[in-house]
């Protein structure tokens, strides 16, 4: 159970960011959690634990007034930014894939809706422009912060894998990143559950 928190930590805390602590987020983290799911490997990440840390982000980001994201069911997010440019936006994403093992880390979104809030016009047709295309008018803000990422029609595809090689170091977060398997991540109402390898046994069950 320690090196599923350990690593849940290293996973959801930007770096340098002072709002949210690694005690603070072990402890939403630890709360989340019940029995059954970490008898079973699931482990839940809250939506209050996903906007801390886009909160977080978006202090460091002058473009960005404010980002949140609303976890529906059905493997679906929402991210609403509120860009200093483009003014607010909503994205409606589907889960594809969420693989992270020692080898190859990925996480693959297909963005099915996009809307400029408050403009239907606008939004129409910004909703049929593909976010590749997109990302080729405007750039690809993902580049920009350093993530490799592969764009396909309105699938983004992230490769996690040099962000988790800089995590899992030596010492515990090696042994942690060596063991850890998350297999795929699934949604309901307000969270995010992650299925990894790391079930709990009770004695005596």
């Amino acid at each position: 159970v320690l090196m599923v928190m350990l690593a849940l930590i290293f996973l959801m805390a930007p770096a340098g960011a002072e709002p949210l602590t690694e005690a603070s987020l072990a402890t939403e983290l630890c709360k989340a959690q019940t029995l059954e799911n970490m008898q079973a490997g699931i482990y839940v990440i809250p939506e209050q634990t996903l906007n801390a840390y886009f909160s977080a982000i978006v202090g460091q980001n002058p473009k960005v007034k404010e980002a949140t994201v609303h976890v529906l069911g059905g493997d679906k997010v929402v991210i609403d930014i509120n860009a200093v440019d483009a003014g607010a936006l909503r994205f409606t994403c589907k889960i594809r894939e969420l693989h992270y093992d020692k080898d190859r880390a990925l996480l693959k979104l297909h963005v099915e809706r996009k809307e400029l809030r408050g403009r239907s016009v606008a939004s129409w047709f910004l909703n049929h422009l593909s976010v590749k295309l997109l990302t080729q008018i405007y750039g690809n803000p993902l580049a920009e912060a350093d993530l490799n990422s592969k764009v396909s029609g309105n699938t983004v595809s992230i490769d996690l894998q040099p962000f988790a090689t800089g995590l899992f170091k030596e010492g515990i977060g090696q042994s942690i990143g060596d063991r850890l398997v998350i297999s795929k991540a699934t949604t309901g109402p307000g969270v995010i559950y992650l299925h990894t390898n790391c079930a709990v046994t009770i004695l005596g069950s």
